[in-house]
């Protein structure tokens, strides 16, 4: 991977905070339409048939890459801070997924506080999975994935199947993932220089919105409090430039310790959720999305022939 394009990156996301930082705090409704309108803009993977998903409250897209295997999906939460983000954000990214993994997406929207507050993020997700499994798709042919925020609610929706006694996808894929929503551990000190995006402030405002009256330390808000038995086969991908290393690398020992399939990916020198900006991290970013589409496709097929 490229240094160059790394501190390019971050010296570029620095410069704009700091221009943000001379005027008012944007509300929530322009930091929506701008990341809308910054990722909405970058063209999808080639090749891929795009459908939108409207229907008993579920909304989100389809994407069927040419030559996919149509008996196996991922089924994708974006991230956002569950305050922003949206199926169009993240269409470019999830298409690059899919087509790696050579599978059919579910790029799914789901409500967003302050307006909607927990659970409401987390009852679309479970619907979300019921409209995937409505689909024809068999519980054990879908990888449920996300990142930061969307990797919360990914492993929060493991955890609330099985609590609800339903079967629990065949993998989980987490980006960067936002797993304790009470900003507790070492790494916001010590990565806390290195992460030019995140920060401990940032997250509680975000986590304060999203929880409202409910009690962070609810595994279902931060699923780092979970029960680890019996999960799923994990990847977790995650770099040493951010805050929220901390979440990644605690998950992984817990779920370790319990028996579980988990496969941690440590980036040196990446930042928060790099494969969102892979059209200005070329090298790490396709790199990065080339691994989790291998671990996909390679998960899935796994569990045909188990």
């Amino acid at each position: 991977m490229s240094e160059s394009e790394i501190a390019a990156f971050k010296c570029g996301w620095i410069e704009q905070m700091a221009a943000m930082a001379g005027g008012p705090p944007p509300t929530i409704e322009q930091q929506r339409a701008a990341f809308d309108a910054e990722h909405g803009a970058v063209p999808p993977a080639e090749n891929c048939m795009i459908t939108s998903i409207g229907r008993d409250g579920v909304r989100g897209e389809r994407i069927v890459p040419t030559g996919a295997d149509t008996d196996k999906a991922l089924l994708y939460h974006h991230g956002g801070g569950h305050v922003f983000g949206s199926s169009l954000s993240h269409r470019h990214l999830v298409s690059r997924l899919a087509s790696a993994a050579g599978v059919v997406a579910y790029n799914m929207d789901y409500a967003l506080a302050p307006e909607a507050p927990y659970p409401a993020g987390l009852d679309d997700a479970v619907n979300a999975w019921q409209f995937v499994i409505d689909e024809g798709f068999q519980p054990r042919d879908i990888v449920v994935g996300g990142e930061s925020a969307g990797g919360n609610l990914t492993l929060a929706l493991v955890l609330k199947l099985r609590e609800m006694g339903r079967a629990l996808p065949g993998g989980a894929y987490l980006l960067s993932p936002w797993l304790d929503l009470t900003q507790s551990g070492d790494a916001y000190d010590i990565r806390g220089p290195h992460d030019p995006m995140v920060s401990r402030d940032i997250l509680q405002g975000m986590a304060d919105m999203y929880c409202a009256h409910a009690v962070p330390e609810d595994p279902l808000l931060s699923p780092l409090n979970g029960d680890m038995t019996d999960l799923p086969p994990m990847l977790v991908q995650v770099g040493t430039d951010e805050v929220l290393l901390g979440d990644s690398t605690r998950l992984a020992h817990r779920a370790a310790l319990a028996g579980n399939d988990m496969t941690l990916r440590i980036w040196p020198e990446m930042i928060h959720a790099w494969l969102l900006f892979h059209h200005v991290l070329p090298v790490a970013g396709n790199a990065a999305i080339a691994e989790a589409g291998q671990w996909i496709s390679a998960r899935l097929k796994a569990e045909r022939q188990a």
